[in-house]
């Protein structure tokens, strides 16, 4: 590992992607497989789905985080940060449920998430 840097990669491409792509997708896999029985979520609301993909790329861009960006955007004043908290199956909508399922822990959805509330960015950060 001569010259590598330590740390956070910061994204860039191969093997290295590839195999973190994929460890992703067995971590969301296995956890479907056993059974979700509750996920921390963030999520961002708003009501259009425009507004939604913009705020999607102003966050993948780095100009603000997922937390400043659901401060700054979201409906859902609620919860600090778009911080839902540990939500099981029953106490979510169906299709925000659906969706985080699908989402690697740590990470957002990257498309928005209709609902009978609006369009939802969801963020899942730990299932158990």
């Amino acid at each position: 590992w001569r010259g590598r840097k330590m740390g956070k990669d910061k994204g860039g491409g191969g093997k290295a992607q590839a195999a973190r792509e994929a460890a992703e997708k067995k971590a969301v896999a296995d956890s479907k497989a056993k059974g979700v029985e509750a996920m921390e979520v963030r999520h961002i609301l708003v009501e259009k789905h425009g507004k939604a993909a913009e705020i999607i790329e102003i966050i993948k861009s780095g100009k603000m985080g997922f937390n400043e960006a659901a401060r700054e955007y979201s409906m859902d004043k609620a919860g600090k940060s778009g911080l839902l908290g540990w939500k099981r199956k029953p106490e979510l909508d169906q299709d925000f449920w659906a969706a985080a399922l699908d989402v690697p822990e740590g990470k957002y959805t990257e498309e928005p998430v209709k609902t009978q509330y609006g369009y939802h960015i969801i963020m899942v950060q730990a299932r158990k």
